[in-house]
């Protein structure tokens, strides 16, 4: 037993000896290459001969340049160089309404009053500077009333704003006799109410309402806060009622 544990440290210091003198040899043989290779110099090559450039500046960057890069912008697939100015609407032109229906003026020095009505309205009296639907009235004559409406003035004739004639009403057909004059019969003759109670008529503005036909009472009678006032004026009778409070 002690004999081969002898023979075996025998071989192993053997080996090891062997080991240490190969490695020995080989770092010998790298430091040999190593110095060698350090011995030996490079063979310097002459740079070749090139042409000097003259110094130029950098040209300017221009805007023109890059509308490419805008265009393909890879990080906004609907991106549009043609820009679209969509300029706003202008509204609807204003339809003007229909014009009042004027029945009369009445001018007894305190200003003109118009007597008209709008649409299916009662006919009511209307001072300058008041409005009637969308019309404002500025001033009347006995010819011409003018109106302002989307500040615009606009005249017009009594004769265009008077009360329009019914329209396809059916006519009569004449009656032929030959032993019968043709000419129409006179009218039977108008004959003003009778037993009219005296009261105040329409509003004709002011403070002031107009006077019912037939109302045959006296000068300065007061009923329901109104008292008459009549007298003769240049074109005829005047007659209307004002507030007596």
């Amino acid at each position: 037993m002690k004999r081969s544990i002898w023979i075996l440290n025998v071989l192993l210091a053997a080996g090891l000896i062997a080991g240490s003198m190969e490695l020995r040899r080989r770092w010998l043989e790298a430091r040999q290459r190593e110095a060698a290779m350090l011995a030996v110099r490079p063979v310097e090559i002459p740079p070749a001969a090139t042409t000097p450039v003259a110094s130029q500046p950098p040209p300017k960057l221009q805007a023109a340049q890059y509308f490419e890069v805008a265009e393909r912008f890879l990080f906004a697939r609907d991106r549009n160089p043609n820009v679209v100015v969509e300029l706003p609407k202008a509204p609807p032109p204003k339809v003007m309404p229909n014009f009042p229906t004027v029945y009369g003026v009445m001018d007894i020095g305190m200003g003109p009053t118009v007597f008209m009505t709008l649409d299916v309205e009662p006919q009511q009296g209307y001072k300058p500077g008041e409005k009637v639907g969308e019309f404002t009235l500025r001033a009347a004559t006995s010819k011409e009333i003018t109106f302002e409406w989307d500040g615009k003035q606009i005249s017009k004739s009594l004769d265009e704003l008077r009360p329009k004639a019914k329209e396809n009403q059916p006519q009569e057909a004449p009656r032929m006799n030959a032993n019968v004059n043709n000419s129409p019969a006179p009218a039977p003759p108008v004959r003003p109410p009778e037993n009219v109670r005296p009261a105040p008529g329409v509003d004709i503005g002011g403070g002031r309402k107009g006077c019912i036909a037939g109302d045959s009472s006296p000068t300065g009678t007061i009923v329901d806060g109104y008292k008459k006032v009549s007298y003769a004026y240049a074109f005829g009778p005047i007659c209307y009622w004002e507030s007596s409070r």
